[in-house]
Protein backbone atom coordinates (compact mmCIF):
# COMPACT_ATOMS: atom_id res chain seq x y z
CA UNK A 1 0.00 0.00 0.00
CA UNK A 2 2.85 2.38 0.84
CA UNK A 3 4.50 1.70 -2.54
CA UNK A 4 1.24 2.48 -4.37
CA UNK A 5 0.92 5.82 -2.57
CA UNK A 6 4.48 6.99 -3.27
CA UNK A 7 5.20 8.78 -6.52
CA UNK A 8 6.95 6.91 -9.32
CA UNK A 9 10.72 7.30 -9.54
CA UNK A 10 12.16 8.68 -12.77
CA UNK A 11 14.43 6.18 -14.47
CA UNK A 12 17.88 7.66 -15.14
CA UNK A 13 20.93 5.65 -16.15
CA UNK A 14 24.15 5.66 -14.13
CA UNK A 15 26.04 7.05 -17.13
CA UNK A 16 23.64 10.02 -17.33
CA UNK A 17 24.14 10.69 -13.62
CA UNK A 18 27.92 10.62 -14.07
CA UNK A 19 27.75 13.00 -17.05
CA UNK A 20 25.51 15.37 -15.07
CA UNK A 21 27.95 15.35 -12.15
CA UNK A 22 30.92 15.99 -14.43
CA UNK A 23 29.03 18.85 -16.11
CA UNK A 24 28.40 20.50 -12.76
CA UNK A 25 32.08 20.18 -11.80
CA UNK A 26 33.21 21.69 -15.12
CA UNK A 27 30.74 24.57 -14.73
CA UNK A 28 32.15 25.38 -11.27
CA UNK A 29 35.73 25.18 -12.66
CA UNK A 30 34.75 27.50 -15.53
CA UNK A 31 33.32 30.08 -13.10
CA UNK A 32 36.47 29.88 -10.92
CA UNK A 33 38.78 30.40 -13.92
CA UNK A 34 36.76 33.45 -15.04
CA UNK A 35 36.89 34.82 -11.47
CA UNK A 36 40.69 34.32 -11.27
CA UNK A 37 41.17 36.21 -14.53
CA UNK A 38 39.07 39.11 -13.23
CA UNK A 39 41.05 39.13 -9.98
CA UNK A 40 44.35 39.09 -11.89
CA UNK A 41 43.10 41.96 -14.05
CA UNK A 42 42.42 44.03 -10.93
CA UNK A 43 38.65 44.67 -11.31
CA UNK A 44 39.28 47.44 -13.86
CA UNK A 45 36.21 49.12 -15.38
CA UNK A 46 32.96 47.22 -15.66
CA UNK A 47 34.49 43.96 -14.46
CA UNK A 48 31.15 42.15 -14.11
CA UNK A 49 30.52 42.48 -17.86
CA UNK A 50 34.00 41.07 -18.45
CA UNK A 51 33.18 38.21 -16.09
CA UNK A 52 30.13 37.08 -18.09
CA UNK A 53 32.08 37.61 -21.31
CA UNK A 54 34.78 35.28 -20.02
CA UNK A 55 32.17 32.67 -19.08
CA UNK A 56 30.83 32.74 -22.63
CA UNK A 57 34.38 32.40 -24.00
CA UNK A 58 35.20 29.51 -21.65
CA UNK A 59 31.93 27.60 -22.18
CA UNK A 60 33.75 25.28 -24.58
CA UNK A 61 35.11 23.57 -21.46
CA UNK A 62 31.70 21.90 -21.06
CA UNK A 63 31.42 19.27 -23.86
CA UNK A 64 27.82 19.82 -24.96
CA UNK A 65 28.38 17.57 -27.97
CA UNK A 66 29.05 14.65 -25.60
CA UNK A 67 25.39 14.57 -24.65
CA UNK A 68 24.35 14.39 -28.32
CA UNK A 69 26.92 11.68 -29.02
CA UNK A 70 25.61 9.65 -26.07
CA UNK A 71 22.05 9.87 -27.39
CA UNK A 72 23.17 8.68 -30.82
CA UNK A 73 25.06 5.86 -29.14
CA UNK A 74 21.96 4.79 -27.17
CA UNK A 75 19.90 4.73 -30.35
CA UNK A 76 22.52 2.47 -31.96
CA UNK A 77 22.60 0.19 -28.89
CA UNK A 78 18.81 -0.17 -29.02
CA UNK A 79 18.92 -1.00 -32.72
CA UNK A 80 21.57 -3.68 -32.19
CA UNK A 81 19.61 -5.21 -29.28
CA UNK A 82 16.42 -5.41 -31.32
CA UNK A 83 18.15 -6.98 -34.34
CA UNK A 84 20.42 -9.42 -32.47
CA UNK A 85 19.90 -12.94 -33.83
CA UNK A 86 20.82 -14.52 -30.47
CA UNK A 87 17.91 -12.82 -28.64
CA UNK A 88 14.99 -13.12 -31.05
CA UNK A 89 11.68 -11.33 -30.37
CA UNK A 90 13.46 -8.78 -28.17
CA UNK A 91 11.81 -5.35 -28.53
CA UNK A 92 13.63 -2.16 -27.51
CA UNK A 93 10.73 0.15 -26.69
CA UNK A 94 12.97 3.15 -25.95
CA UNK A 95 16.62 4.18 -25.86
CA UNK A 96 16.68 5.64 -22.35
CA UNK A 97 19.02 3.27 -20.50
CA UNK A 98 20.34 0.52 -22.84
CA UNK A 99 23.89 1.00 -21.51
CA UNK A 100 22.65 -0.15 -18.08
CA UNK A 101 22.52 -3.74 -19.38
CA UNK A 102 26.30 -3.86 -19.02
CA UNK A 103 25.97 -3.18 -15.27
CA UNK A 104 23.27 -5.79 -14.54
CA UNK A 105 24.19 -8.20 -11.72
CA UNK A 106 20.75 -9.58 -10.79
CA UNK A 107 17.74 -10.16 -13.07
CA UNK A 108 14.29 -10.11 -11.41
CA UNK A 109 10.99 -10.56 -13.26
CA UNK A 110 8.00 -8.66 -11.88
CA UNK A 111 4.33 -9.67 -11.79
CA UNK A 112 3.25 -7.24 -14.54
CA UNK A 113 5.13 -9.20 -17.20
CA UNK A 114 7.51 -6.39 -18.11
CA UNK A 115 10.41 -8.86 -18.30
CA UNK A 116 8.32 -11.90 -19.21
CA UNK A 117 5.82 -12.75 -21.96
CA UNK A 118 3.35 -10.13 -20.70
CA UNK A 119 0.78 -12.91 -20.26
CA UNK A 120 -0.63 -13.06 -16.73
CA UNK A 121 -2.17 -16.20 -15.19
CA UNK A 122 -4.67 -16.21 -12.34
CA UNK A 123 -3.15 -18.23 -9.48
CA UNK A 124 -4.95 -17.55 -6.20
CA UNK A 125 -7.96 -15.75 -4.80
CA UNK A 126 -8.54 -14.76 -1.16
CA UNK A 127 -12.12 -14.33 0.06
CA UNK A 128 -13.54 -13.58 3.49
CA UNK A 129 -14.28 -17.21 4.31
CA UNK A 130 -11.61 -19.13 2.34
CA UNK A 131 -8.50 -19.04 0.20
CA UNK A 132 -8.56 -20.80 -3.17
CA UNK A 133 -5.55 -21.70 -5.30
CA UNK A 134 -4.88 -24.06 -8.20
CA UNK A 135 -5.32 -27.15 -5.99
CA UNK A 136 -8.70 -26.07 -4.58
CA UNK A 137 -10.24 -24.54 -7.70
CA UNK A 138 -12.42 -27.65 -8.04
CA UNK A 139 -14.27 -26.73 -4.84
CA UNK A 140 -14.77 -23.21 -6.16
CA UNK A 141 -16.18 -24.53 -9.43
CA UNK A 142 -18.54 -26.92 -7.59
CA UNK A 143 -20.02 -24.10 -5.49
CA UNK A 144 -20.43 -21.98 -8.62
CA UNK A 145 -22.30 -24.75 -10.46
CA UNK A 146 -24.63 -25.30 -7.47
CA UNK A 147 -25.53 -21.62 -7.23
CA UNK A 148 -26.13 -21.34 -11.00
CA UNK A 149 -28.40 -24.40 -10.89
CA UNK A 150 -30.46 -23.10 -7.93
CA UNK A 151 -30.87 -19.46 -8.97
CA UNK A 152 -30.72 -17.13 -11.93
CA UNK A 153 -28.52 -14.06 -12.18
CA UNK A 154 -26.59 -12.18 -9.50
CA UNK A 155 -27.56 -12.07 -5.84
CA UNK A 156 -29.45 -15.34 -6.30
CA UNK A 157 -30.11 -15.85 -2.59
CA UNK A 158 -32.24 -12.68 -2.45
CA UNK A 159 -35.50 -13.70 -4.09
CA UNK A 160 -37.51 -10.47 -4.06
CA UNK A 161 -38.91 -8.08 -6.61
CA UNK A 162 -38.49 -5.10 -4.30
CA UNK A 163 -35.40 -3.50 -5.87
CA UNK A 164 -35.54 -0.63 -3.36
CA UNK A 165 -35.22 -3.11 -0.49
CA UNK A 166 -32.15 -4.68 -2.12
CA UNK A 167 -30.47 -1.33 -2.78
CA UNK A 168 -31.15 0.43 0.52
CA UNK A 169 -31.95 -2.36 2.99
CA UNK A 170 -35.19 -0.54 3.99
CA UNK A 171 -38.50 -2.33 3.56
CA UNK A 172 -41.73 -0.74 2.36
CA UNK A 173 -42.99 -0.35 5.96
CA UNK A 174 -39.93 1.71 6.84
CA UNK A 175 -38.23 -0.97 8.93
CA UNK A 176 -34.67 -1.96 8.28
CA UNK A 177 -34.45 -5.35 6.62
CA UNK A 178 -32.12 -7.81 8.28
CA UNK A 179 -30.15 -9.83 5.78
CA UNK A 180 -28.99 -13.20 6.99
CA UNK A 181 -25.41 -14.28 6.45
CA UNK A 182 -25.00 -15.34 2.85
CA UNK A 183 -24.02 -18.84 1.81
CA UNK A 184 -20.57 -19.29 0.36
CA UNK A 185 -21.78 -20.53 -3.02
CA UNK A 186 -23.76 -17.34 -3.70
CA UNK A 187 -20.86 -15.12 -2.66
CA UNK A 188 -18.61 -17.15 -4.99
CA UNK A 189 -21.02 -16.65 -7.88
CA UNK A 190 -21.22 -12.89 -7.34
CA UNK A 191 -17.43 -12.73 -7.16
CA UNK A 192 -17.00 -14.63 -10.46
CA UNK A 193 -19.70 -12.48 -12.07
CA UNK A 194 -17.82 -9.36 -10.98
CA UNK A 195 -14.74 -10.67 -12.79
CA UNK A 196 -16.83 -11.26 -15.93
CA UNK A 197 -18.65 -7.90 -15.88
CA UNK A 198 -16.33 -5.26 -14.42
CA UNK A 199 -13.59 -4.95 -17.05
CA UNK A 200 -12.79 -3.50 -20.48
CA UNK A 201 -12.26 -6.84 -22.24
CA UNK A 202 -13.83 -7.43 -25.67
CA UNK A 203 -14.06 -10.94 -27.18
CA UNK A 204 -13.16 -11.12 -30.88
CA UNK A 205 -13.40 -13.96 -33.39
CA UNK A 206 -10.59 -13.88 -36.00
CA UNK A 207 -12.25 -16.66 -38.00
CA UNK A 208 -15.92 -15.94 -38.64
CA UNK A 209 -16.48 -19.57 -39.70
CA UNK A 210 -15.06 -20.98 -36.46
CA UNK A 211 -16.69 -19.38 -33.37
CA UNK A 212 -14.70 -21.67 -31.06
CA UNK A 213 -11.54 -19.65 -31.77
CA UNK A 214 -12.06 -16.71 -29.48
CA UNK A 215 -9.51 -14.08 -28.49
CA UNK A 216 -9.65 -11.28 -25.94
CA UNK A 217 -8.60 -7.68 -26.42
CA UNK A 218 -8.00 -5.38 -23.45
CA UNK A 219 -5.85 -2.47 -22.32
CA UNK A 220 -3.90 -4.63 -19.84
CA UNK A 221 -3.09 -8.37 -19.53
CA UNK A 222 -4.42 -8.60 -15.97
CA UNK A 223 -7.95 -7.86 -17.23
CA UNK A 224 -7.69 -10.76 -19.69
CA UNK A 225 -6.33 -13.03 -16.93
CA UNK A 226 -9.40 -12.35 -14.76
CA UNK A 227 -11.82 -13.08 -17.62
CA UNK A 228 -9.96 -16.29 -18.54
CA UNK A 229 -10.12 -17.42 -14.92
CA UNK A 230 -13.89 -16.85 -14.89
CA UNK A 231 -14.18 -18.90 -18.09
CA UNK A 232 -12.17 -21.72 -16.53
CA UNK A 233 -14.73 -21.73 -13.71
CA UNK A 234 -17.62 -22.00 -16.19
CA UNK A 235 -18.85 -18.44 -16.81
CA UNK A 236 -18.08 -17.53 -20.43
CA UNK A 237 -17.95 -14.03 -21.90
CA UNK A 238 -19.77 -14.44 -25.23
CA UNK A 239 -20.26 -10.84 -26.39
CA UNK A 240 -19.69 -7.29 -25.22
CA UNK A 241 -20.15 -3.81 -26.61
CA UNK A 242 -20.71 -0.37 -25.11
CA UNK A 243 -24.26 -1.15 -23.94
CA UNK A 244 -24.62 -4.93 -23.68
CA UNK A 245 -22.88 -7.99 -22.19
CA UNK A 246 -23.80 -11.59 -22.89
CA UNK A 247 -22.60 -14.45 -20.67
CA UNK A 248 -23.03 -18.23 -20.46
CA UNK A 249 -23.09 -19.38 -16.84
CA UNK A 250 -21.89 -22.67 -15.35
CA UNK A 251 -25.35 -24.19 -15.92
CA UNK A 252 -25.10 -23.47 -19.69
CA UNK A 253 -27.77 -20.77 -19.44
CA UNK A 254 -27.57 -17.40 -21.18
CA UNK A 255 -27.37 -14.30 -18.96
CA UNK A 256 -27.82 -10.86 -20.51
CA UNK A 257 -26.84 -7.53 -18.95
CA UNK A 258 -27.48 -3.96 -20.02
CA UNK A 259 -24.62 -1.55 -19.29
CA UNK A 260 -26.21 1.51 -17.72
CA UNK A 261 -23.02 3.36 -16.79
CA UNK A 262 -19.33 2.65 -17.12
CA UNK A 263 -16.62 4.27 -14.99
CA UNK A 264 -13.22 3.66 -16.66
CA UNK A 265 -10.08 3.19 -14.61
CA UNK A 266 -8.23 6.40 -13.74
CA UNK A 267 -4.84 6.80 -12.13
CA UNK A 268 -6.28 9.45 -9.79
CA UNK A 269 -9.04 7.25 -8.34
CA UNK A 270 -7.15 3.92 -8.81
CA UNK A 271 -10.42 2.08 -9.43
CA UNK A 272 -13.07 1.35 -12.06
CA UNK A 273 -16.75 0.50 -11.89
CA UNK A 274 -19.75 -0.52 -13.94
CA UNK A 275 -23.53 -0.35 -13.39
CA UNK A 276 -25.45 -3.19 -15.08
CA UNK A 277 -29.04 -4.48 -15.18
CA UNK A 278 -29.69 -8.20 -15.33
CA UNK A 279 -32.39 -8.55 -17.99
CA UNK A 280 -33.95 -11.77 -16.66
CA UNK A 281 -34.41 -10.56 -13.05
CA UNK A 282 -34.22 -6.75 -13.58
CA UNK A 283 -31.73 -6.49 -10.73
CA UNK A 284 -29.37 -3.52 -10.74
CA UNK A 285 -25.76 -4.20 -9.74
CA UNK A 286 -22.83 -1.85 -9.25
CA UNK A 287 -19.46 -3.61 -9.45
CA UNK A 288 -16.28 -1.81 -8.42
CA UNK A 289 -12.68 -2.97 -8.38
CA UNK A 290 -9.36 -1.22 -7.85
CA UNK A 291 -6.21 -0.93 -5.82
CA UNK A 292 -6.26 -1.85 -2.13
CA UNK A 293 -5.68 1.76 -1.04
CA UNK A 294 -8.78 2.82 -3.00
CA UNK A 295 -11.08 -0.08 -2.06
CA UNK A 296 -10.47 -0.57 1.67
CA UNK A 297 -12.16 2.74 2.63
CA UNK A 298 -15.17 1.75 0.48
CA UNK A 299 -15.83 -1.48 2.41
CA UNK A 300 -17.61 -0.66 5.66
CA UNK A 301 -17.89 -3.14 8.56
CA UNK A 302 -21.05 -5.22 8.29
CA UNK A 303 -21.33 -4.78 4.51
CA UNK A 304 -18.55 -7.10 3.39
CA UNK A 305 -20.90 -10.02 2.73
CA UNK A 306 -22.78 -7.94 0.16
CA UNK A 307 -19.68 -6.57 -1.61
Amino acid sequence: MAMNISSARQKVGALDLEVNWMTKILFIVMCLIAALIIIADGFIGQWYFKYFRLILLLCAIIPISMRINLDFGKIWYSYCIQNDSEIEDCIARNSTIPEELGRVQFLLSDKTGTLTQNDMIFKKIAMEFALFDEETQGELQTMLQESCAESQGPYGDVQTNDQETINTGIQADGKKKRFKKREQKYVVRDMILALCLCHNVTPVFPDANDPSKKEFQASSPDEIALVKFAESMGILLEYRDEAYIKLTNANNEIEEYDILQNFPFKSETKRMGIVVRHRQSSKLMFYVKGADVAMIPKVKPGQRDAC
